[in-house]
């Protein structure tokens, strides 16, 4: 099968096609000819996203049949996803509805389980004000959407005017320009938040202790909160990282499916040594919206 390695020597990683043998799976693994995968900045390296149709299992595995359309989440530690043919855990798969894109299913897995994930540990309510940093990118605009389902009200960055406009479509109730310093949302909103959920990390997750209101909670997909000074504050911070859930998959599906939740898609590529290289390279450039896509197989 045809597969592309990714060697660490450049801060993009230099990408090289190679030949694999046809993995087999274990007894509770799953064999997934991939159809799609996707690339941002916090799953760029390990190629996690899986959206394809299942060819194999293992003997142990209940949940799948041949035939199946499934998409889920790999653990980083395990091998890139950049490759025609992928194993799987079980448990880290769900069945793709019908109507949901292969291209959509590819996009969800990583950065709309972090946005869940983060919304979850802060437990997010209707009755709470939400910053949402980065709510443009790829976990960000999963995060202003989930947390407007909740019946939040929420308060996105940006890194550009160009951004307005999609963070309101996506739902987001007020929306500044926190980009080279043109608006200063520690200044402006005070401590009148409820919640904040980082997508930046560095100066912006430090500047966001300031807008926290007592007992306010602070969860980063992006770096660890200096628990310092989270302590001294009496805010509840912590940092995440994806993990795969099925039944979170299944209701991030199932909001897709029924239109209200949007992937969004900021370049799509060719599943090729070229195609991957300019989606790393947007990815770093960090001027890209949504999540970028990488189409295996039509």
């Amino acid at each position: 099968m045809r597969a592309i390695a990714i060697h660490e020597s450049s801060p993009s990683g230099i990408l090289t096609e190679i030949e694999l043998p046809l993995p087999v799976p274990g007894e509770y693994e799953v064999l997934v000819e991939l159809r799609a995968t996707s690339v941002h900045s916090a799953d760029m390296k390990p190629g996690m996203n899986v959206a394809g149709i299942v060819v194999d299992i293992g003997r142990a595995v209940k949940r799948f049949k041949p035939g199946d359309e499934v998409f889920g989440l790999k653990s980083a530690v395990q091998s890139s996803c950049y490759a025609e043919y992928i194993l799987a855990r079980e448990d880290e798969l769900a069945l793709k509805p019908p109507g949901l894109s292969f291209q959509a299913a590819g996009v969800l897995p990583a950065a709309g389980l972090a946005a869940w994930q983060a919304l979850a540990s802060a437990r997010v309510s209707s009755r709470d004000r939400v910053l949402v940093h980065n709510g443009a990118g790829g976990t960000g605009s999963f995060t202003v959407q989930l947390a407007k389902l909740r019946g939040a009200t929420v308060i996105a960055t940006i890194s550009s005017d160009a951004e307005l406009d999609v963070v309101w479509g996506l739902g987001a109730d007020q929306a500044m320009n926190s980009g080279g310093g043109e608006q200063d949302f520690a200044a402006i909103l005070g401590q009148s938040i409820d919640v904040v959920i980082d997508n930046a990390g560095g100066a912006i997750l430090g500047r966001s202790f300031a807008v926290l209101a007592p007992g306010g909670r602070l969860i980063s997909t992006a770096q660890p909160p200096d628990p310092a000074q989270a302590t001294q504050q009496g805010i509840h911070a912590a940092y995440i990282t994806a993990a795969a859930d099925p039944f979170q998959l299944s209701e991030l599906a199932r909001l897709t499916a029924g239109r209200k939740l949007k992937p969004l898609i900021g370049s799509s590529f060719p599943f090729s040594e070229e195609g991957l290289h300019s989606a790393h390279a947007l990815a770093l450039s960090g001027q890209v919206q949504g999540v970028i896509a990488i189409t295996i197989k039509e």
